[in-house]
């Protein structure tokens, strides 16, 4: 017999159990899935911020730049009055440069494994909290599948708040194991062990306070817990408040020397502030904002990375009242269900979730309308994640339903509509086209969405399509600094040169702020360069290569600009140099190929054009400027094969009719 009589074997859910009750099954397995969840976005391009934060960026190529990291705002190549100090995000994106160079999928796959990083760190955190260990494995779960977190997974520059989420949880961990050791009932506990825990938390504070500025509030939601939880089990509230003040002090005190460092660092940056609305606002405003959240969380649906929130200045009711009551009766439900639990885990989850989110609520710091943004809730949901995970835990037996079995149904409804909306939604980052529909269709009010879309329209060739959007960007959000520069591209794209010169020095005017960064004045260098406007163009052009000799868009525009103005071997020299810097871009390849083929110089021309075809196949000019390179060589087939190309991604291009036309008797 396989079963002695009273003890039959263990089951298949038994055995599944019992496996899974090991951490080293069950975290690779909750890795696995988690990857699989979001290995879609490997196929991702860089979007939106990824191009001037990563591939325009002169600070990643070389690692003998990272003290420049510590002493410099990230953005400090794009815009003066940018505060973002966060070095170790800049020597992340230095190793995957180093690795995968300007490959998207090796960015990608470095932001998937931060969130797989990031969901074994809430495991760890909420077991040292105290949690049962199923409650603490459906948490991480919970936080790996939550549609929530699509943003800073699938958008690289959005993978630094998984970053400061993976340290922060490990520091609040290490912190919980070093008390653990200080209240060891043995009469010699072991205090390097202790000392080491400590030291391990404070020294992860430190590598989060350098990679966001989320990690601020670190030392209030050490206080908390000291509170909640004081050493002496029937302290009173002067004892429970200066044991908070105690234990939180030391990572203050690394909080301070962050604070001060990034003052240091940002000494000459100007800082954003909006001096158009006041605290009154920001009160109006707060309750909705907190109420969007709070929605996003409970039902994970139209996902987007452009939001737009204004400041509320009417409508009370239904945007003051209405999400006051609705935080109001979710406040009065947690303090009522961390009653009933006996407990303060209910308490300080929820409080987590609140002090997490925190140095978001900020509104003024913000543009008007830039107040949601879901990467601000990835460290904050640690607190959503134990709530949920807590309340499947507590379902009660329902008739002909086990609780178990109904806690595993509950699990596996909630668990799969997470992942089908997470699989469903993060698709619209693939790229900036799908990024700005998205933005546009869910809030067509939202004024970056449709001077972006503006913008993205130009590039493909949809002028008229591009110039009716950022008109209207102009008409209805004439606060908007960047409007008149967004219509004044699409004007010089579309070759409306007069109204386009007019609009510029418009916008210049109206964002000076802008012509003072290095990318803004390759920007317009390059718009002054499209229009014949050499002698400022070029101006612009000495000036912040001077600055920054290795800056992508300076050294792509500006050899641009001298291949307009017919000196090829200059726009050579840059462009090839542009190509050093970021060889996995197509342009650079495409317009240094031009310039060799206008020199009489087609032999060398045509593989760079060959390359540039090849990696961007969409774009209807490069098959036009490769045709233009057959043609000249004799091969009369290909030339035709590439002009027919061009056209059936132009049907517009009068060029290509004509070349066409004009090779059919051939």
């Amino acid at each position: 017999m396989d079963q002695t009589q009273g003890h039959p074997e263990p089951g298949a859910s038994e055995l599944l159990a019992k496996y899974l009750r090991r951490p080293s099954v069950l975290l690779p397995l909750l890795g696995l899935v988690t990857f699989v969840v979001y290995s879609g976005s490997l196929s991702f391009d860089f979007v939106w911020d990824d191009w001037p934060q990563i591939v325009n960026s002169p600070i990643i190529r070389t690692w003998s730049n990272l003290p420049r990291a510590f002493g410099s705002d990230l953005w400090y190549h794009v815009a003066r009055h940018q505060v973002y100090y966060r070095p170790l995000f800049v020597a992340w994106s230095m190793l995957n440069y180093t690795l995968f160079g300007l490959r998207p999928w090796g960015w990608h796959l470095g932001a998937v494994l931060l969130h797989v990083g990031a969901v074994v760190a809430v495991f760890w955190l909420v077991r040292r909290m105290g949690v049962e260990y199923w409650t603490a494995a459906l948490a991480a779960l919970i936080f790996a599948l939550h549609p929530v977190h699509i943003e800073p997974v699938t958008w690289i520059s959005a993978a630094s708040d998984t970053m400061v989420t993976m340290f922060a949880a490990l520091a609040f961990a290490a912190f919980l194991n070093g008390r653990d050791a200080e209240r060891n009932p043995e009469p010699n506990p072991d205090k390097r062990k202790r000392t080491a825990w400590w030291m391990a938390s404070l020294a992860l504070l430190a590598c989060a306070l350098l990679t966001k500025e989320m990690a601020v509030m670190f030392s209030v939601l050490v206080a908390i817990y000291a509170w909640l939880h004081p050493t002496q089990q029937k302290a009173s509230l002067g004892q429970r408040v200066l044991g908070a003040m105690l234990e939180a002090a030391p990572y203050a005190s690394v909080t301070l020397a962050y604070v001060l460092l990034r003052k240091h660092a940002l000494l000459h940056a100007t800082g954003q502030f909006d001096p158009t609305h006041g605290m009154i606002d920001v009160a109006r405003t707060l309750p909705l904002v907190l109420s969007i959240y709070l929605r996003q969380l409970l039902v994970p649906v139209g996902i987007t990375g452009l939001y737009y929130t204004p400041y509320v200045t009417g409508a009370i009711l239904s945007q003051v009242v209405t999400p006051v009551v609705a935080l109001g009766s979710a406040l009065v439900g947690l303090w009522y269900w961390n009653r009933r639990e006996g407990n303060s885990t209910v308490a300080f989850a929820g409080l987590w979730l609140l002090v997490g989110l925190a140095p978001a609520l900020y509104l003024r710091n913000f543009g008007n309308g830039d107040f949601v943004r879901d990467r601000y809730m990835y460290l904050p949901s640690i607190g959503f994640a134990i709530l949920a995970a807590m309340a499947l835990r507590r379902l009660p037996s329902i008739k002909g339903w086990s609780a178990q079995a109904g806690q595993g149904c509950a699990v596996l409804v909630l668990c799969g509509s997470y992942v089908c909306a997470s699989i469903a939604q993060q698709v619209y980052w693939g790229n900036d086209l799908l990024v700005l529909v998205r933005g546009q269709s869910l809030y067509p009010g939202n004024p970056y969405a449709v001077a972006g879309l503006a913008k993205e329209y130009s590039q493909r060739g949809a002028n008229d399509r591009a110039i009716e959007l950022a008109e209207s960007v102009v008409r209805d959000h004439p606060e908007y600094g960047y409007a008149s520069l967004a219509l004044a591209e699409t004007y010089i794209q579309a070759g409306r040169f007069d109204v386009g010169r007019v609009m510029l020095q418009k916008a210049l005017l109206t964002s000076p702020d802008y012509a003072k960064s290095e990318t803004g004045m390759a920007s317009i260098a390059g718009l002054y360069g499209r229009m014949g406007d050499f002698e400022p163009a070029f101006a612009l052009c000495d000036q912040v290569l001077a600055k920054e000799p290795n800056l992508y868009s300076a050294l792509y525009n500006c050899g641009n600009i001298h291949l307009i103005d017919g000196q090829y071997a200059e726009a050579e020299r840059l462009l090839s140099h542009a190509i050093e810097v970021s060889p996995e871009q197509a342009a650079p390849k495409h317009f240094l190929g031009r310039a060799l083929l206008q020199d009489g110089r087609n032999a060398e021309a045509q593989p760079y054009l060959l390359q540039a075809v090849a990696m961007d196949p969409k774009v209807w000019d490069y098959h036009y400027w490769l045709a233009q390179s057959l043609e000249r060589n004799g091969n009369i087939s290909g030339a035709r094969a590439q002009y027919r190309e061009a056209l059936r991604l132009n049907p517009d291009s009068g060029e290509a009719k004509m070349r066409l036309t004009a090779m059919e008797g051939k």
